[in-house]
């Protein structure tokens, strides 16, 4: 992976964690401003196939979450952020990257509710998710938290 793209990828990484960790929201203006960027970048470089690469990345990408987000399992700011950066990354990456995720978030559910049960603290919400009936309370966390770690994973481990 060309450095330039490892670069917007930990940049865009980087600016949805704090937004997620801090507001619990990634914000739209963060997520067109790198698609475009990402499709301008790759069709510059690459042209037509470039272009056509990165929006099938970002399709690719965008399409587990976009399935949790109907479950109401993650919020549609994850969405937008995977398709944005799937088209910097394309789709092979990206989809390891979701795996990852996806596994990192279990490791932090998993923990992070049983402490919640026992205690009865932590931040929780009135809702519907999968499995709850209507004033179910639900407990989040960003989901950030499990991406940042999971592509550190992907740059630097063996995976």
């Amino acid at each position: 992976m060309e450095l330039v793209v490892r670069i917007a990828l930990l940049t865009l990484t980087a600016i949805a964690c704090w937004t997620d960790f801090r507001r619990r929201i990634i914000p739209n203006a963060l997520t067109i401003c790198y698609a475009c960027g990402g499709l301008l970048y790759h069709g510059a470089v690459d042209g037509w196939r470039g272009l056509i690469e990165s929006l099938l990345g970002g399709a690719a990408a965008m399409a587990p979450f976009l399935l949790m987000y109907l479950l109401k399992g993650i919020g549609g700011g994850d969405v937008k952020w995977f398709a944005a950066f799937g088209i910097w990354s394309g789709a092979a990456f990206a989809l390891r990257l979701a795996v990852h995720s996806i596994l990192a978030a279990g490791l932090i559910a998993v923990p992070l509710l049983l402490v919640r049960h026992w205690r009865g603290r932590g931040k929780e919400e009135e809702g519907e998710g999968p499995g709850q009936g209507p004033g179910a309370r639900k407990a989040t966390f960003p989901f950030m938290a499990a991406v940042a770690p999971a592509l550190i994973l992907l740059f630097c481990g063996p995976f």
